[in-house]
């Protein structure tokens, strides 16, 4: 199973509690040590839908590239700005993320040196998203980790 970014928060949830379903965990860049989300989980409704709808544009997208990738000439292309997007024009994308943010997000904190299973953590030197002393803790917590 391998879960990158907010998504190895989920693969670390998944693993955790359907260790049988899990051979081997991958971690790339992941969430895991930050709790849930804080004050955004709160937001009334109509205010929370404005605030999902700027995650699909054009500017937050791109400044998510230019602070994703270190060779941002290679990888921060308009092809990665639309990839990055895609998933934010899925029907109903607006209503899952608001029901995930009210639920109050990943909560695995506790859960990471609960993981049984072989674990890679990986981890880019200039990430400037989730920094590159997460892949550290990641190292020390986890039982298996490589």
């Amino acid at each position: 199973l391998c879960g990158a970014s907010l998504g190895g928060a989920a693969a670390i949830d998944f693993a955790t509690n359907h260790p049988e379903a899990v051979e081997k965990l991958v971690l790339v860049d992941a969430q895991g040590f930050i709790e849930g989300l804080g004050p955004m989980g709160a937001l009334p409704r109509p205010i929370a839908k404005v605030g999902v709808n700027v995650l699909k544009t054009v500017a937050l997208r791109n400044a998510a590239n230019q602070m994703a990738y270190y060779d941002k000439n290679t990888y921060a292309t308009e092809d990665a700005l639309r990839v990055g997007r895609l998933h934010t024009f899925a029907p109903q994308w607006c209503d899952a993320t608001l029901s995930f943010m009210q639920s109050g997000g990943f909560k695995v904190r506790n859960s990471i040196a609960k993981v049984p299973m072989e674990t890679l953590v990986m981890w880019g030197r200039e990430d400037k998203i989730l920094e590159p002393s997460y892949a550290a803790k990641f190292m020390e917590e986890l039982p298996n980790a490589k």
